[in-house]
């Protein structure tokens, strides 16, 4: 069993972080096909929260599997600090970072957020979620390596 619970926690960890790692190219081949920034913001915001959603239950799965696995010890293990961070930073995302852009975007209305008044504020923002989920990758490498 404690076999096919580390070879299922490699497989999950490796969907969660492959997943990040492609929606940089995804985002790249969206913002450079579609004719409108609108539309193509949208489309990659909702595959970011769709990730966000992914990674959330992934990471919660692999935890359980992890302390499972290894019991109490695992508290000591950095497969669940690393984790830990990568949940906490899905949070910030999700919960503060992001309705924060989404009400800028409102208030933008009827232009596109980029043409109005918030585009500094809005680049700010989006810069912020940039940055936070670049770490996200990082650590999510990290994470593949500790975890086989």
């Amino acid at each position: 069993m404690n076999q096919f619970l580390a070879k299922l926690n490699i497989i999950i960890a490796s969907l969660w972080v492959g997943g990040m790692w492609s929606m940089f190219m995804v985002t790249t081949v969206l913002f450079n096909k579609i004719p409108s920034v609108y539309i193509a913001g949208n489309l990659a915001g909702d595959m970011f929260q769709f990730l966000d959603y992914f990674g959330f239950g992934a990471g919660l799965l692999i935890l359980f599997i992890q302390f499972k696995a290894l019991g109490i010890g695992f508290l000591k293990s950095s497969v669940l600090w690393v984790i830990l961070v990568m949940l906490i930073l899905i949070m910030i995302n999700y919960f503060g970072i992001q309705p924060i852009i989404d009400a800028i975007k409102v208030e933008a209305l009827p232009k596109e957020v980029m043409e109005s008044v918030f585009a500094d504020r809005f680049s700010t923002w989006h810069g912020i979620a940039s940055i936070g989920y670049l770490i996200q990758c990082l650590l999510g490498l990290v994470l593949l390596i500790k975890i086989r």
